[in-house]
């Protein structure tokens, strides 16, 4: 097929064909004599892909890179939805900032003067938001432990804190708190190598989970097949809003910095449904706890108090346990507003 058929074919102008072909996607065959380019079949199957993808938000690299496993559906897969992740911080950050434009909109036109100071105090708080995005990293590599430990992995993180009973107690009390019921829309953050998943989905739970690592992601896939597993960080979820009855994490929460983990909060109010709960379990330090975690040298033991004062300023009713020694649960149930306007 000619250049002009094939662009025609796929919707696209011959020098966008062209363009494809200089950034490596497609190598048509070329007439020695006339230097015209024909695409097999096989070249229009790439394109289609390509011209799909790009609509899909994709960018070049990532369809360079995927093309190259269009064979092996996982790794496709795999790098497509890592694209996903990237896309959805993107968004994550767009809808932010429209938001915080219209607050100083609004401001302005109550006050009928526009004002640099609001724009200011509003750029400055989007640059922070992306500071705290930008500065988390995997710096415990969990990929390399995810092949180590298997489904050990999220005990061998603790680095004996607390005993495999202490964990699997921990995890069982999640679950009661969680409460799951047949059919609930629910969501894991930072799933790991699934032992709470593995709990929650067999509840009969409607499952997402997001995780950060490829290599913890592919014992989720095996160990709970039917659920929906996303890549992804908690402080920009690739998900949509308002879409869950529940949220849990589990020995997560101290991988983020206090400050991360109030942007994690946001994220995680973003998705939840009203009336929904959201469960956090993890090693937190308490006045009363300080000596042992000095002790054992946690880097970033999780604090309470923010998290419930974030938690209660934006409408959560909230209860904390303490599990065992340094191991606590936070369960907040969202207020629904509605349902209590309608009862008043």
């Amino acid at each position: 097929m000619k250049v002009h058929e094939a662009a025609r074919s796929l919707g696209v102008t011959p020098r966008t064909l062209r363009f494809y072909e200089e950034k490596g996607l497609v190598h048509p065959y070329k007439e020695p004599s006339s230097g015209y380019r024909a695409y097999s079949d096989i070249d229009m199957t790439k394109l289609r892909w390509v011209v799909s993808l790009r609509e899909l938000g994709m960018p070049l690299s990532v369809i360079k890179e995927a093309l190259q496993a269009i064979d092996r559906p996982v790794q496709f897969i795999r790098i497509v939805d890592q694209a996903r992740a990237l896309l959805y911080e993107d968004w994550v950050a767009a809808m932010q900032s429209l938001q915080a434009l219209d607050q100083t909109i609004r401001s302005w036109q109550q006050l009928g003067e526009t004002q640099l100071a609001d724009a200011e105090a509003a750029a400055l708080r989007m640059k922070q938001n992306r500071m705290i995005r930008e500065s988390w990293s995997d710096q415990w590599n969990y990929n390399e432990m995810a092949v180590r430990y298997g489904i050990e992995a999220p005990l061998a993180a603790l680095g004996g804190l607390i005993t495999a009973e202490q964990y699997e107690h921990a995890l069982i009390r999640t679950l009661e708190w969680i409460d799951p019921k047949e059919g609930d829309r629910g969501l894991e953050l930072g799933g790991g190598s699934g032992n709470l998943s593995v709990m929650l989905a067999s509840t009969g739970a409607n499952l997402t989970v997001v995780e950060q690592s490829a290599a913890m992601i592919d014992l989720l896939h095996a160990r709970i097949p039917h659920a929906s597993i996303k890549q992804g960080n908690m402080l920009a979820l690739p998900l949509a809003e308002s879409n869950f009855s529940f949220i849990g994490c589990s020995f997560a929460f101290r991988h983020l910095s206090s400050s991360q983990q109030l942007l994690a909060l946001e994220e995680m109010d973003r998705v939840l449904l009203p009336g929904g709960r959201i469960i956090i379990t993890d090693i937190m330090q308490t006045a009363a706890s300080q000596e042992v975690h000095d002790r054992q040298n946690v880097h970033t033991p999780v604090q309470p108090l923010p998290l419930q004062q974030w938690l209660t300023s934006r409408g959560y009713s909230v209860v904390a346990e303490e599990l065992q020694s340094s191991v606590y649960l936070l369960y907040a149930l969202r207020i629904d507003k509605n349902r209590q306007e309608s009862y008043s």
